[in-house]
């Protein structure tokens, strides 16, 4: 996070009620009773704001790259807060390329990255409300926000249930099952 340039504010649907329950709606259960099977679980939430005036773009990345998760392939719905456009940074999506597994990522500046090229990029501008949905192996990058207002977004990750987080270098993978913040979504 850069506070003159992106935030990022994580498990907020551990704190609110509101959101816990909108974690949990119809919408995101069909979803990802569709994609992941029966006993799908929140994985991760967070809210992500790019400042206005910000020429840099997020860069291209998987969110399966961030921390290694297996099964690879979890769930990861975008949700525009406020109209999001090519001028204030919408999500670009790479069609196809979540079918390669989990890419080798680097550092840059401003995050992770598994791609310097992009041939076949597809813009994903999307209205106040509207959801971009997409696999966690998908490569996708947010553009600068070359306009004059905030661009917001609520993201919302669901893994299957048995899901484990690989963050130790030994291998050792950890639940994705705390109460708090990982729930069941089923009815």
């Amino acid at each position: 996070a850069k506070a003159d340039a992106i935030t990022f504010t994580t498990h907020l649907a551990a704190k609110s009620p509101v959101l816990r329950d909108f974690a949990s709606h119809a919408v995101f259960r069909a979803l990802a009773h569709d994609i992941l099977g029966p006993r799908p679980r929140l994985y991760w939430d967070q809210a992500v704001y790019k400042k206005p005036g910000n020429p840099q773009e997020f860069p291209w990345h998987q969110d399966n790259g961030y921390t290694y998760v297996e099964p690879q392939q979890y769930l990861t719905c975008w949700v525009a807060l406020g109209d999001a456009t090519l001028e204030n940074g919408c999500p670009w999506v790479m069609p196809g390329l979540h079918k390669a597994g989990t890419f080798l990522h680097w550092p840059t500046e401003n995050g992770l990255a598994c791609l310097a090229q992009a041939g076949g990029a597809k813009a994903a501008p999307a209205r106040k409300g509207s959801i971009v949905v997409f696999s966690s192996l998908t490569p996708h990058r947010t553009g600068p926000n070359l306009s004059t207002s905030v661009r917001k977004a609520y993201i919302l990750q669901y893994a299957p249930d048995g899901a484990l987080a690989f963050r130790d270098p030994a291998g050792n993978g950890e639940p994705q099952n705390d109460p708090a913040r990982q729930f069941l979504i089923t009815e």
